[in-house]
């Protein structure tokens, strides 16, 4: 086989089970990226097992379901998920409440559209690109003290 020809041959056959799910290489080198915690890598993967490729913006974080994938302590989840908001990476689609859970969508990927299962945010065409914008390293103490706040007003 030419050299050529070898370049231009399709590699997707090679995926063990025929899918994958891809993070661009400006995702991977940016300081957006790099800058996230073990545990914000660990939740990137895990929502990214939840990924069809035809439903981004439905993806779930709850703490009944990434039990299963190891998450030990909601408080650590609940952390991690505001770690990979704050550097916008996902982006909250539907507003969690009584009996419906937060949704996100990945930001370097379109939000997609199920009939009869409206998100917060709409669909769009094209990806939303927020991970673009570089932000300042997260602040876990931020996290802690509105929480505390709320626990207090609470008691």
């Amino acid at each position: 086989m030419s050299q050529s020809k070898a370049k231009k041959e399709n590699r997707w056959r090679d995926v063990d089970g025929g899918s994958a799910f891809v993070i661009p290489y400006t995702v991977l080198r940016h300081p957006n990226f790099t800058r996230l915690s073990a545990h914000g890598h660990k939740l990137i993967h895990d929502l990214a097992r939840q990924s069809t490729g035809f439903n981004n913006g439905f993806l779930c974080a709850s703490f009944a379901l990434m039990k299963d994938q190891g998450w030990r302590s909601s408080e650590t989840l609940h952390r991690t998920v505001k770690e990979i908001e704050h550097y916008r990476l996902v982006v909250r689609t539907q507003q969690g409440g009584k009996h419906k859970p937060n949704l996100h969508a990945f930001t370097w990927q379109r939000i997609d559209e199920k009939k009869d299962k409206p998100l917060d945010i709409g669909p769009t065409l094209k990806p939303g690109n927020e991970w673009k914008d570089e932000q300042p390293l997260f602040d876990l103490k931020i996290v802690h003290k509105r929480r505390r706040k709320r626990h207090l007003r609470a008691a």
